[in-house]
């Protein structure tokens, strides 16, 4: 991120350079103004008059580029979007406002790594109706299921559990029998709150398991071994960034999730979660795989300058072929409708590094 420290640094000098300025010219005014007879407070209060408020230094600053418009011409003048450290930075801060923002923050960091809570009431059971993952209880099946005998203190949980204390040491199946005789639905179970972590982690962990196994097969099969090495090792360094930031964002959406009062009808409310989820993850491998194919496989720069030779209607003959050459001289990308390659220059190929 030394391109937005440079950046920002030439942008806050801007800024002292705007008040040193305007500080001379009011110190100047003020001189003249004592020199006919003001006195020093009256000439500094008249000096301030005369040079304009604060809208004046407003369009000094909008002259000069130290507003606002003037830091993003800089950012983009240093190349701050094409950093490789710009990705990673943003995931990271993400990851810090989620853990300060979370009401429990070790319980975040439990879920993410998958480690059970630390102490666990083995009285507690959940009732559910179809599964790990059910599309809720009904008004009538729950107020079947408040007349048991083997669970107590039964109230409803996330929307789609039931949640109670064992009665007179009932097991798992005593209750489970119960539940199916009292509501006439065969489907459903008990499960112990010592049978995982205090958070439902398995959705987020389900999709980054997968996409992982996809990008493991995606890499072996499309990408050249010229690419592979530091290319290879920042993606992956990447990918991990980005579940570690979805897996978090999601711990801290359960631990919401389990403080909300949810009524009856929320039971399809945590599949809308579950999908938003997944489209979340799908949106971010998309994108850190857009920023990883448009770097440079040698200094992982972002590669600049696209150029487009061809006819872009045509296929076969005289296709369009773009070409993306690195800012520091070790190659280009050529890209048309059937290819993707890097091509080294000349002086890489005799171990000649330009820039």
């Amino acid at each position: 991120m030394l391109r937005f420290f440079i950046a920002v640094r030439e942008w806050m000098q801007l800024l002292a350079r705007a008040r040193e300025e305007r500080r001379f010219h009011l110190d100047c005014a003020a001189a003249d103004l004592r020199a006919l007879g003001l006195s020093s407070r009256a000439a500094q209060r008249e000096a301030r008059s005369r040079f304009g408020g604060r809208g004046n230094l407003k369009l000094a600053l909008r002259e000069l580029g130290g507003d606002t418009a003037g830091l993003i011409f800089l950012l983009r003048a240093h190349r701050v979007t094409a950093s490789l450290w710009l990705q990673p930075a943003i995931l990271l801060a993400v990851i810090a406002l989620i853990v300060s923002v979370s009401p429990s923050p070790r319980e975040i960091v439990r879920g993410v790594v998958g480690q059970p809570p630390p102490s666990v009431d083995l009285g507690v059971v959940f009732v559910s109706a179809n599964g790990r993952f059910p599309w809720g209880i009904t008004a009538d099946e729950f107020e079947a299921l408040q007349s048991m005998t083997t669970v107590t203190n039964l109230e409803r949980y996330q929307g789609v559990y039931v949640r109670g204390r064992r009665a007179h040491g009932a097991t798992l199946e005593e209750i489970q029998a119960e539940a199916r005789a009292r509501t006439g639905h065969l489907r459903f179970w008990a499960v112990p709150l010592s049978g995982g972590s205090e958070l439902e982690m398995s959705p987020a962990w389900t999709a980054w398991v997968i996409i992982a196994l996809y990008g493991v097969f995606f890499v072996l099969t499309h990408t050249r071994r010229t690419l592979r090495g530091r290319w290879l090792l920042y993606g992956s360094a990447l990918f991990c960034l980005h579940a570690l930031t979805s897996l978090a964002g999601w711990a801290l959406a359960m631990q919401l999730w389990n403080r909300i009062k949810w009524p009856n009808a929320a039971a399809l409310a945590f599949p809308m979660l579950i999908l938003a989820c997944w489209g979340v993850a799908a949106l971010q491998c998309r994108s850190c795989w857009n920023d990883l194919r448009r770097r440079c496989p040698i200094c992982l720069d972002r590669l600049l300058l696209p150029l487009t030779d061809g006819t872009a209607d045509r296929v076969l003959l005289d296709p369009a072929v773009m070409e993306s050459v690195c800012p520091y001289g070790h190659g280009a990308l050529l890209e048309s409708r059937w290819t993707r390659r890097f091509r080294q220059s000349a002086a890489m190929d005799h171990g000649v590094v330009i820039g």
